[in-house]
């Protein structure tokens, strides 16, 4: 049942959307119609002197399911209700007028305030629905029929006005407090199945509740000789109940208790033993106690969402880092390539002789610049060989990797960042110092990426440790030739 279940699906047949609709309203005249015959019939009593009005509950979540259109539904049904109590024909049209008018109210004002049929899945909307359904919305009905009855023929005899408003009052906001939320939250289906294990809990859970019920509001003799048992002894299961598991659950242990102390109420039993008229401390207890519990399992699962909602982010962040590494891995192997086939003018062989030395012995780093802000997006783990420093100190400072560079030789370190290049490649040679204190000399290409303007935006580059092949004389670095930095090609490779 839902709103937009007023006008049928797009392309439905009309004659399938009105006989859904047919289908709903025969649903809730019966389930009405039977649930105020069944009431009547149990307490022996009429409509106003009852402990929990169970219609009142009913058409208050139609409404919430199913929208105005049910209105002139729940109209019929009171209506078919009064008659067969044998109230006068405006008698009934009144009483019929009022329960429609409250359900309309109290439909307004959870949807407009309190979060419609997602009501109870937070704690502030569990309170507004409360407050605005069943306490205010609850007021049309109590009057419209307190009045009727005040002005009927067959007044003489009745209790006092106030004693029948109240009774009437208290009745339909039981009936709202304890039996919406459980339709609502049953036939929303957003309810998630129970698992074996949670099915055997909740069985737990409802047969101690019963007994501590049964213990509380029975007939003294059955498991204790006192009639004063102490009323928080169900408190622990509601407890329970709001902690364990959903709203849903929660609601339907609230109706166990009502169900329990109502009966024990109205056979005079327990402590709010009352056979003759409405008992409205147990009206009172159930009231907050029904709040309560609901109030808790919606702040249980609001932070249950939440929870979830937070591991999932967490899962989807870790997975793009996944993916965004393997990428980036993927990107570095290409470019790492590339640089390789551009470094050197030599033979295939020879240049596949150095490469392979070069891994073995770790002395080629490679590193990948952001050209902007010169912070460096990767660099690999030879530069820990190389430079003989972790590469966590370039996490906390860019620069840290020029700190090793001989002063003489930071001019040439550094002349491939933060300039504009004619080309798209920069080769440099300078040294730099271990903290062991030996000098090692680095021969370092870099590449620039630049975007559609022309603009650089990474630099990427190849850092060798050739200070074996200066001491041989196979490299000749720029400072040795006394050539100025500012020369395009830097080191001459024989």
């Amino acid at each position: 049942m839902s709103s937009s279940e007023s006008s049928g699906l797009p392309g439905e047949p009309m004659e399938s959307s009105f006989g859904r609709n047919l289908g709903i309203a025969a649903v809730v005249i019966v389930a009405y119609v039977v649930s105020a015959r069944f009431e009547l019939l149990l307490i022996h009593s009429r409509t106003s002197m009852g402990v929990i009005w169970l219609p009142a509950g009913i058409s208050m979540a139609a409404i919430l399911l199913g929208g105005r259109r049910i209105v002139p539904v729940i109209f019929l049904a009171s209506l078919c209700v009064e008659l067969l109590s044998a109230q006068p024909l405006l008698s009934a049209l009144s009483m019929a007028a009022g329960n429609a008018g409250e359900a309309l109210l109290g439909g307004y004002l959870v949807n407009r305030f309190a979060g419609g049929a997602n009501a109870f899945s937070r704690p502030e909307n569990v309170l507004r629905f409360s407050v605005l359904a069943g306490a205010l919305a609850t007021l049309v009905s109590a009057v419209v029929g307190t009045g009727t009855v005040a002005w009927g023929p067959a007044w003489s005899g009745r209790p006092e006005i106030l004693t029948i408003f109240a009774a009437w009052w208290a009745g339909h906001a039981l009936g709202v407090l304890v039996l919406t939320p459980f339709l609502v939250l049953l036939l929303n289906g957003k309810h998630q199945p129970l698992h074996l294990s949670e099915l055997i809990e909740v069985s737990i859970l409802l047969v101690g509740l019963s007994i501590v019920s049964v213990v509380s509001f029975g007939p003294a003799g059955v498991f204790t000789d006192r009639v004063d048992t102490p009323l928080f002894l169900c408190v622990p299961f509601l407890v329970w109940a709001g902690i364990r598991f959903c709203p849903l659950e929660a609601a339907g242990a609230c109706i166990v208790l009502c169900g329990f102390a109502s009966w024990g109420s109205l056979h005079g039993y327990g402590p709010f033993n009352n056979t003759t008229a409405m008992p409205l401390s147990l009206a009172a207890y159930i009231c907050v106690a029904t709040t309560m519990t609901l109030t808790g399992a919606a702040t249980v699962a609001s932070q249950r969402e939440v929870s979830e909602k937070l591991l999932e982010t967490l899962y989807r962040l870790e997975k793009t880092k996944d993916t965004e590494i393997t990428r980036l891995s993927s990107e570095l192997d290409s470019l790492r390539d590339e640089l390789i086939r551009r470094v050197h003018a030599k033979s295939r062989s020879e240049l596949s002789r150095q490469v392979s030395e070069s891994r073995r012995k770790g002395d080629e780093v490679i590193w990948f610049l952001e050209a902007e802000t010169e912070n460096i997006l990767y660099v690999s783990p030879a530069y820990e060989t190389v430079w003989g420093r972790p590469r966590g100190d370039l996490g906390r400072d860019a620069h840290a990797w020029l700190d090793a560079v001989i002063p003489e030789d930071r001019e040439f370190a550094i002349q491939f960042v933060g300039q504009e290049f004619p080309g798209d490649r920069v080769e440099t040679a300078y040294r730099v110092q271990r903290p062991d204190g030996s000098i090692r000399w680095i021969f370092d290409r870099g590449f620039v990426i630049r975007d559609p303007a022309g603009r650089p935006i990474r630099y990427l580059g190849l850092a060798s440790d050739v200070t074996e092949l200066v001491q041989q004389g196979e490299f000749v670095p720029a400072q040795l030739e006394h050539r100025s930095p500012n020369a395009p090609s830097r080191g001459n490779i024989k």
